[in-house]
């Protein structure tokens, strides 16, 4: 595999962050995951605009403007063989904290270490898709009142754990309230319920980062004259659900169809759920004109 790294395109042995970068020490830096399909990436103007975002709050100069990135992710797929028909990659966009000057605080001596990853993208067995995946409600509560669940930071540890907790309790996901209870995402992905021809998906203010599949969604959604909700609720608003379902760039929309164990819905991935993963695909076809 070859990764950009500062400017360069490196094969990723000889690719190295030094051990005193701040994400590193203090797990200080942002990133954007982006599915590109046939070479093409999705939306990735919105992914490096949310990017933007985040560097404005944690202080970082990126040392690449928009076009740059854009240029830099197009030459890492194409340098990893991934600008072929039919054949979907990963990409990484990681931002550090740079050098670390020994204070605990945003101030920063020198420029952060700036790289891009890209390979094959793997999907979920599809059996996810096929069936749906059980989910259980994580012990780990999310804050509302910080900042860092609203943008996509290196500290994971929250959704490792999570998402650790559910596969030792024999489920795929885990479902994150906020601390006072009400619905928040999941581990990587946000997450929406229907109930007959309504979308409710939480509302950004319940410590979730802003999906950008989630928007696409939800423009699809409005589309097809799918009434959409966006709530802040508890438990029983999961559980009375006819149909729950889970967002990100990577897995698309995949259903959920257990959740702690009891049976959503029909037990199986409902209609609604699939008629916009059907529409999901076609609109991605027709925005980057990719047969899929």
């Amino acid at each position: 595999m070859k990764v950009f790294l500062n400017g360069e395109i490196l094969p990723a042995s000889k690719a190295a962050i030094p051990v005193d970068d701040r994400a590193v020490l203090y797990g200080d830096s942002i990133f954007e995951t982006v599915r590109a399909y046939s070479g093409k990436p999705f939306r990735l103007s919105k992914h490096i605009a949310r990017l933007e975002k985040a560097c404005a709050f944690f202080r970082l100069k990126c040392p690449f403007n928009r076009s740059e990135i854009e240029r830099a992710v197009e030459l890492t797929i194409r340098a990893n063989d991934l600008d072929q028909q039919g054949v979907d990659a990963y990409v990484r966009i990681t931002l550090t904290g740079g050098k670390a000057s020994g204070t605990p605080d945003l101030r920063r001596e020198e420029l952060p270490n700036f790289f891009i990853i890209a390979r094959e993208y793997v999907p979920p067995p599809q059996r996810f898709y096929k069936k749906g995946i059980s989910v259980i409600i994580s012990q780990i509560r999310k804050n509302p009142h910080s900042p860092v669940p609203f943008m996509k930071t290196g500290n994971y540890l929250d959704s490792l754990i999570a998402r650790q907790e559910a596969i030792e309790r024999g489920a795929d996901d885990a479902i994150f309230l906020t601390t006072n209870g009400f619905i928040s995402e999941a581990t990587t992905s946000n997450i929406s319920m229907v109930r007959g021809n309504r979308l409710s998906t939480p509302a950004k203010r319940c410590a979730l980062l802003p999906g950008i599949t989630r928007d696409v969604v939800c423009e699809i959604a409005r589309g097809l004259e799918i009434e959409i909700d966006f709530v802040v609720s508890d438990l029983s608003h999961l559980f009375s659900a006819d149909e729950i379902f889970l967002t990100n760039s990577l897995v698309e929309i995949v259903p959920v169809t257990k959740v702690e164990g009891e049976i959503i819905g029909k037990g199986i991935p409902g209609q609604i759920t699939r008629k916009l993963h059907e529409a999901y695909r076609d609109f991605v076809s027709r925005e980057l004109k990719v047969h899929l």
